[in-house]
């Protein structure tokens, strides 16, 4: 990886994405599951994942993204968006950088949790698929099948194959405390862990921490060593395949960063976990592979956490996840409105005061 030195860096960035690359730019029809969001500081989109079909169908899982640029009525009732993505497969530390545009017409589905699925044209390299986070499937109800994997010790996963049930955990993102009011279940886009920073990409680590830097405008970056779930490589060796459809996944936490001032761009916080929410002691079916649970034993949050980049504090939050006041507000957009639609009919309004969202509760024992 060639990345630019940068005398304010405590360390070398674990991920970099080049600037776009003009002279390799392929335009390509894809989909896009992105949700409407508001924080204090303002109303983004938060794409979620992208699927393109070249030599198969592949889901492509943002790393970071940028600020939409909105154009309405560019046509009789059409309105666009267009940001920048960038996304990388598994273990990538060069991603590279697509432009999304999405059409206020081009409206696939809308899910129970607030995302939309909207047709997309995708601009990015030639070689696309190789920055594919993994394989994916169309399904009947117009969302996709992804499929990842659950990575286990041996006796974990015979007791999984017996049972056919993948069990949840009340361990939040970080992996140092129990959650009172929900669980997840664990999936990545990893097919295996054999080094450490594939621990690290799962927030686990050998020595049960993990390194950050802040990102800001100080002449020397500040660091943060956060405490993560203690794991070797030897405690997760065996795979299991698992195909899942995208509406089960819970969205993932944020980090913002502002290294200009008054410009941001946006981090999504481990890129290979996915993660389903349910309710304590739920655990997802699991029978040929595919994983599956109930509507009613679900278990979701109308807000996502945004860390501020330029503070120790603002890194630690998406893991911890304690953090109720650094957060986005997913607009659930459940009255037949698309995100154009609220946009228009909302825009320089409020959107965050009135909402008192449902936090993730520690367990206190």
């Amino acid at each position: 990886m060639s990345v630019p030195f940068d005398p304010r860096l405590a360390g070398r960035p674990a991920r970099y994405s080049p600037a776009l690359g003009d002279d390799t730019q392929v335009r390509f029809p894809g989909l896009v599951k992105l949700r409407l969001g508001h924080a204090a500081f303002g109303s983004m989109l938060l794409p979620e994942l992208m699927f393109v079909e070249r030599s198969g169908w592949h889901f492509y899982q943002p790393s970071f993204f940028g600020p939409p640029i909105l154009g309405f009525n560019i046509g009789s009732d059409i309105h666009i968006a267009r940001f920048s993505v960038d996304v990388g497969n598994p273990r990538a530390t060069d991603l590279t950088r697509l432009l999304v545009e999405i059409r206020s017409d081009g409206l696939v589905r809308r899910y129970e949790d607030g995302a939309q699925l909207y047709r997309c044209v995708v601009e990015g390299p030639k070689r696309l698929t190789r920055f594919a986070s993994g394989r994916c499937w169309p399904r009947a109800d117009d969302d996709f099948d992804l499929r990842i994997f659950h990575i286990t010790n041996p006796k974990a996963f015979a007791a999984i194959v017996g049972s056919r049930k993948l069990r949840s955990s009340r361990w939040n993102l970080q992996g140092t405390r129990e959650l009172a009011n929900v669980a997840y279940v664990y999936l990545t886009s990893l097919p295996a862990i054999e080094a450490e920073e594939d621990l690290r990409r799962i927030a686990m680590s050998s020595d049960g921490i993990i390194g950050f830097q802040t990102t800001s405008r100080r002449t020397r970056e500040e660091t943060v060593k956060l405490k993560v779930y203690r794991e070797s490589t030897t405690g997760r060796t065996a795979r299991l395949q698992v195909k899942i459809s995208s509406s089960l996944l819970a969205p993932p936490h944020m980090l913002i960063h502002r290294p200009m001032g008054d410009q941001a761009y946006y981090e999504v916080i481990g890129p290979e976990i996915y993660r389903v929410g349910v309710q304590p002691e739920t655990a997802l079916t699991y029978v040929s592979g595919v994983a599956t649970v109930e509507e009613r034993m679900q278990k979701r949050f109308d807000y996502v956490v945004v860390g501020d980049a330029a503070s120790v504090e603002g890194l630690a939050a998406p893991y911890d996840e304690e953090e109720t006041k650094q957060v986005v507000h997913v607009e659930k957009l459940d009255a037949g409105l698309d995100l154009f639609d609220f946009w228009l009919q909302n825009q320089n309004s409020d959107q965050v005061s009135a909402r008192q969202p449902e936090p993730r509760i520690f367990s206190s024992r």
